[in-house]
């Protein structure tokens, strides 16, 4: 039986076994998405293909799996995509005004992919504009609601807090944890897809650069972007991973990892650093608390745990380094929404083509998306002296990483440093200000300029009166089926789920 609590790796067995079927699954998404949309109001997807196409994928997946040739392990499971993802001839959004009336004329990899593992696609997530935020609040569709609060309940919700499912993959971290979709696929810049799994109580893994082919994905910071996975439990982003993992020729960055025939080491030979320099004045107590709590609950496993002080590079200094690349990179990116070839248009004959170019932009653009154009513009025209100095730390950053896996299996730290934020009284967007913003990428930035493998587990019990807390676990480049295997193995050390 499929309940919300199924797991992706469990509904796999339930199809091969043929206790359920795709018509069966797809039903009970369409009415968690039912119940998310109309009676929660989450504010989860952009878009929805018709029920009729989605029943008819299901019927022909259902037929597969009767004569014993399903295409892949996840033939006929219903998985969402962000709305950055291009899908042919469907809206492609990135939640912005600047692309509402857009349909893709391409189709990128990951959803090329997935399509041809017989994967039911439902629907496009919600995210914040472009990939431009920590909470999904910068969207031209409104804020998406954390459904975490909203798992026990299907009546009165009034009293229930409507918070922040983190960003920029909030729609699909919040559609996992609810269940109307049984896996998502995100993209993590600096933190988009570990954050909403940590706020949302989900497993978010980002692979090593490359390692799923970004080819279709509308770009925020090309050196950072990363094809991310949202699944309930870390076997599932294993399960998932080995469909769309390898190398593309779209896509020049895109890198093999080979698959790890080994089995992770068992707890009593794993080694594990935790670097104390992450231990900062702006980690709330309570994650804090959580982070030393996991560390001495796998000590006490049999893990050997040591925290090391080696100097990394500044966590602030990263940050730091981070927006620099990463608004450089936007400013470049985005700098072909003219309203000509692509994006919306705002047609005056009254003014000349810079002026209605401007115009264009300041009308579609939100205010988090000019506001990272100009930095990006401030710091590319200074000579480039802020930019090459970002390079530096990065590269700085990635040798130190570098040196730290030789001595340990993996990292663990938190993933973010703050519980998740309110609904502001408006009911438009989050309680939040840019600096607080900013400083909820200060765990995570780290993985991503260093291009390694770092995968966010949610580490509380489910009789944990305190909302979930997500650590991530970092690995060694190409490693990306070893550092699963590990966290899919303190995952089953600390927490006891279905």
């Amino acid at each position: 039986m499929i309940t919300p609590k199924t797991s992706l790796s469990r509904l796999s067995a339930l199809l091969k076994s043929q206790q359920t079927t795709p018509t069966a699954a797809l039903d009970f998404i369409l009415d968690r998405i039912k119940l998310s949309e109309e009676t929660h109001s989450l504010n989860t997807f952009t878009y929805l293909p018709s029920t009729e196409s989605l029943h008819e994928l299901a019927r022909a997946s259902t037929a597969r799996y009767a004569d014993g040739s399903p295409l892949s392990p996840i033939d006929g499971i219903p998985i969402s995509v962000k709305a950055n993802i291009s899908w042919l001839g469907r809206p492609t959004s990135a939640s912005s005004r600047m692309l509402e009336n857009y349909k893709s004329p391409i189709q990128a990899d990951v959803i090329d992919r997935l399509i041809k593992s017989g994967a039911i696609l439902i629907g496009q997530t919600n995210m914040d504009e472009f990939g431009m935020g920590s909470f999904t609040a910068n969207s031209a569709f409104g804020p998406s609601i954390n459904s975490y609060p909203y798992l026990s309940t299907t009546t009165d919700t009034t009293a229930i807090p409507k918070l922040s499912p983190g960003g920029s993959s909030g729609g699909s971290a919040s559609s996992v944890a609810f269940r109307s979709s049984f896996a998502s696929i995100g993209t993590d810049t600096g933190g988009s897809v570990r954050l909403p799994a940590a706020y949302c109580g989900c497993t978010g893994f980002k692979p090593s650069y490359g390692g799923i082919p970004r080819h279709g994905v509308i770009p925020y910071a090309s050196s950072l972007d990363t094809v991310g996975l949202i699944t309930p439990t870390p076997e599932d982003a294993q399960l998932l991973h080995t469909v769309l993992r390898g190398s593309s020729l779209n896509d020049p960055t895109s890198i093999d990892t080979a698959p790890n025939p080994d089995p992770p080491p068992p707890l009593s030979s794993l080694s594990v650093g935790v670097p104390g320099s992450y231990s900062v004045s702006e980690c709330h107590p309570s994650i804090t608390k959580k982070w030393i709590d996991t560390a001495s609950r796998l000590s006490t496993a049999g893990a050997n745990v040591t925290i090391f002080d080696d100097s990394l590079t500044s966590i602030q200094d990263s940050l730091a380094a981070y927006y620099v690349i990463a608004c450089a990179e936007a400013s470049s990116n985005l700098a072909k929404y003219d309203g000509v070839k692509f994006g919306s248009r705002i047609r005056d004959t009254t003014v000349d083509f810079s002026s209605e170019y401007a115009n264009t932009r300041a009308e579609f653009f939100g205010p988090e998306v000019k506001r990272r154009i100009e930095c990006g513009d401030t710091v590319l025209s200074k000579e480039g002296t802020h930019y090459s100095a970002a390079l530096q730390i990065r590269n700085q950053l990635r040798e130190e990483y570098s040196t730290a896996l030789k001595k340990y299996d993996v990292l663990l730290l938190p993933t973010s440093v703050s519980p998740p934020i309110s609904l502001d009284s408006s009911g438009s967007g989050f309680d939040v200000d840019q600096s607080e913003m900013m400083a909820n990428d200060l765990m995570t930035v780290g993985a991503s300029l260093a291009g390694f493998p770092a995968i966010s587990i949610p580490v509380s019990e489910d009789s944990d009166p305190d909302f979930w807390v997500g650590m991530q676990v970092i690995g060694r480049h190409g490693d990306d089926d070893r550092v699963m295997s590990i966290a899919d193995q303190i995952y089953r050390t600390l927490v006891n789920r279905e």
